[in-house]
């Protein structure tokens, strides 16, 4: 698969700076929000012949959303380099294999993605979406900058100056954000950031958490006290 170019990643990935605040979600607060923005489509009269979800994330948050829109297929898209220039994919899944789809022209869907920043990356797909395919989107998102361009149709949260989120699927992915959220406020040895986890719903095996923690140790992001506690490096 051809790789994406410099100018289409800088339009597409999400980055959040290391300084920039950051707030963990636990698994029943995506729950509250997924029941929340299924309300508020229904409550719109948006009636989806599609939900597609930007993947990675958006795709994990569409299929959440799919128990409230039944008979609406679940498709994840993603952006391919071509010859001149990026284009979007669809793709359904059936008895577990991928298939590349064409959604039919004229149809309405719900573009999903777990957080609009800026707005770049939901800009991008909308735009290939109508033009591309013909499809009429509206944007869905968890949580939403007030500031983004485009605005989301429907966001469970918008946010002055949004903070990085670390998503349930992301406290492993994104173990650096994950620690430093965790060690913010204030040292805590590897079974207090246990408990932590666990009361944001995640059950991490011990050696799996160990091992991330002396990963990020040897990078010197955190470092472990005398006392057994772990801090944020240079703390």
């Amino acid at each position: 698969m051809p790789e994406l170019s410099e100018e289409v990643k800088e339009r597409l990935v999400f980055r959040a700076a290391r300084d920039r605040a950051s707030r963990m979600v636990s698994w029943a607060a995506v729950q509250r929000d997924v029941d929340a923005l299924a309300e508020a489509i229904h409550s719109a009269g948006v009636v989806p012949t599609a939900l597609i979800g930007i993947f990675q994330g958006g795709w994990l948050v569409a299929q959440c959303l799919a128990d409230h829109f039944p008979g609406a297929p679940v498709l994840g898209c993603l952006a391919r380099q071509g010859d001149d220039e990026a284009r979007v994919v669809l793709f359904g899944a059936t008895d577990g294999l991928h298939t590349e789809v064409v959604p039919e022209p004229g149809s309405t869907a719900l573009l999903v993605d777990e957080v609009v920043d800026s707005g770049r990356t939901a800009g991008f797909y909308l735009e290939r979406l109508r033009d591309d395919f013909g499809v009429h989107a509206h944007l869905v998102c968890l949580a939403a900058d007030t500031a983004a361009r485009p605005a989301p149709d429907f966001a469970a949260q918008r946010m002055d100056s949004l903070p990085a989120l670390v998503l349930p699927w992301r406290v492993l992915r994104d173990f650096e954000q994950t620690a430093a959220c965790l060690l913010r406020a204030e040292p805590m040895t590897t079974s207090q950031i246990d408990e932590r986890l666990r009361e944001f719903g995640h059950d991490i095996a011990p050696r799996v958490l160990d091992a991330r923690l002396r990963s990020l140790a040897a990078r010197g992001l955190v470092r472990l006290g005398d006392d057994g506690t772990w801090s944020r490096g240079g703390a």
